[in-house]
């Protein structure tokens, strides 16, 4: 009986948690609000957190890759390698965690992102051309959690740039370029992509 009372109650209309996050789009700075909470007023029915009025800002540098053709937008967080994360935080100036637990993530609820190597030029950290990724929230195959998966163009190819996993598939079948899959994971969800926000 007593193990019982511990518990909260979910359909308890006097417990209420509010949680507000406000995510905006300036140049190219997603920017976090987070309100500060102050003391929760448990004496009155239906009562909620109380919230204070200053809020805290956190400046997230947003990334660009391509899903499906279209340009997306991304931030990172955490990394699951010491390098990826060091790599990471140098390019975007933002402190990336380490988090080695997302290795053990299972491959089934992995997204995948293509990072070149070499090819053509361009605005990604190493100078090649965007990342890919396979899919957008909603999509059944979507996860923020990215496995990192190297592509290298051969050197009988003509480098060309690539918009979507297809078009990197293909090539690859083309004999044009090799992908080395890693177990390296970011955490590094969508936060704009074509026709979603």
């Amino acid at each position: 009986m007593h193990e019982n009372s511990h518990k909260m109650k979910l359909s308890n209309p006097s417990v209420v948690i509010v949680i507000v996050v406000v995510v905006g789009l300036l140049s190219s700075t997603g920017v976090i609000f987070f309100p500060l909470v102050s003391e929760q007023q448990e004496s009155e029915p239906g009562s909620v957190l109380k919230l204070a009025k200053a809020n805290v800002s956190i400046d997230i540098p947003i990334s660009k890759g391509y899903i499906d053709g279209n340009i997306a937008y991304f931030i990172a967080t955490d990394a699951s390698d010491k390098h990826a994360v060091s790599s990471i935080t140098n390019n975007t100036g933002f402190p990336v965690n380490y988090a080695p637990l997302l290795n053990n993530i299972s491959e089934s609820i992995r997204g995948q992102g293509y990072v070149f190597l070499n090819g053509v030029q361009g605005e990604a950290p190493g100078g090649f051309q965007l990342p890919v990724a396979n899919a957008v929230p909603g999509d059944k195959d979507y996860s923020p959690l990215w496995q990192t998966n190297f592509v290298k163009w051969n050197d009988n190819a003509t480098a060309r740039e690539l918009k979507s996993v297809e078009e990197i598939m293909t090539a690859q079948q083309n004999g044009e370029l090799s992908i080395t899959e890693t177990n390296i994971i970011v955490n590094s969800p969508a936060i704009k992509w074509q026709d979603g926000s």
